[in-house]
């Protein structure tokens, strides 16, 4: 997919590389729509509020936590009172260190950051996604977490962690982004996150976007008119054509399911999905 960075329009983003504050410096934070902590020690944070159909703030994109930014990411959390997580990404994935470990991995383990941020496992457990009785390949694991930052109430938190969609790749598209929308009950930004914060979580972003306008007295156009908009708000969305592929697959599986297509259709799905399984093989 075409990228470009128009730093003249992501100047925080310019000033923080030198702070050691974002993670990729060719992937930029729009000053936009750009989230500003008012809570915390520190105003930046390499995230972007990103709007869908029904919430101008559905969601917050953000790049994965580093060691540095931790704190913030937790005193973004409290402040926007966010109480849903989507992490899309692994702390390493071949080999690399994608994300620092920014909640605790095991429960009765608290983690603490600079400054006096603490953050304590409550339970977790995995995720049984089963839609339309179908029982999806989709592994997450769900967290509560107990949020403490200094001068706030303690918060809590959900935290989803999608473990097996590869970096720059897709996962099987079984209809799982479907079961996240359930998620949106939340008025609260839902946080998501991958590595970069642009790939895998606009994927994610952009479905939503479609699923939402189904719903609505609005006709669903172009998928290539709504990714436009999501860039606008956060840069550089959807990294490959095959996560491009993997958002038109689930949204022709999902309107399938629903009967929003007809069994006259059936032929020119089953054909884009052959195309699709061999374009994705091995990504």
């Amino acid at each position: 997919m075409k990228r470009m960075n128009d730093f003249s329009k992501m100047t925080e983003f310019v000033a923080q590389n030198a702070e050691g504050r974002n993670r990729y410096k060719d992937v930029g934070c729009l000053d936009n729509d750009r989230v500003i902590i008012r809570i915390g020690p520190v105003s930046y944070i390499h995230a972007n509020y990103v709007s869908s159909p029904t919430n101008a703030k559905r969601f917050i994109c953000t790049q994965a936590p580093l060691p540095k930014t931790c704190p913030d990411f937790w005193y973004m959390v409290v402040q926007e009172k966010s109480v849903a997580i989507l992490m899309l990404c692994n702390f390493i994935e071949q080999n690399a260190k994608k994300c620092a470990e920014y909640i605790p991995l095991e429960e009765d383990k608290p983690v603490s950051f600079e400054g006096g941020v603490t953050v304590s496992l409550k339970k977790q457990e995995p995720v049984s996604m089963v839609w339309w009785f179908q029982q999806t390949c989709l592994r997450i694991v769900a967290k509560v977490s107990k949020v403490s930052v200094p001068g706030q109430p303690i918060h809590n938190c959900m935290h989803y962690h999608w473990q097996d969609w590869p970096d720059r790749g897709v996962p099987d598209a079984d209809l799982a982004p479907i079961v996240l929308n359930c998620y949106t009950i939340y008025s609260a930004p839902i946080i998501v996150h991958c590595s970069a914060g642009i790939g895998r979580t606009g994927s994610i972003v952009l479905i939503q976007h479609a699923m939402e306008l189904l719903h609505l007295p609005a006709p669903l156009l172009e998928i290539s008119t709504y990714l436009i908009e999501l860039r606008k708000q956060r840069n550089n969305s959807i990294q490959t054509e095959h996560q491009y592929l993997y958002i038109h697959q689930v949204l022709l599986l999902y309107l399938k399911k629903t009967k929003y297509l007809d069994d006259s259709v059936t032929p020119y799905l089953e054909a884009f999905t052959r195309d699709y399984i061999n374009a994705t093989k091995g990504f």
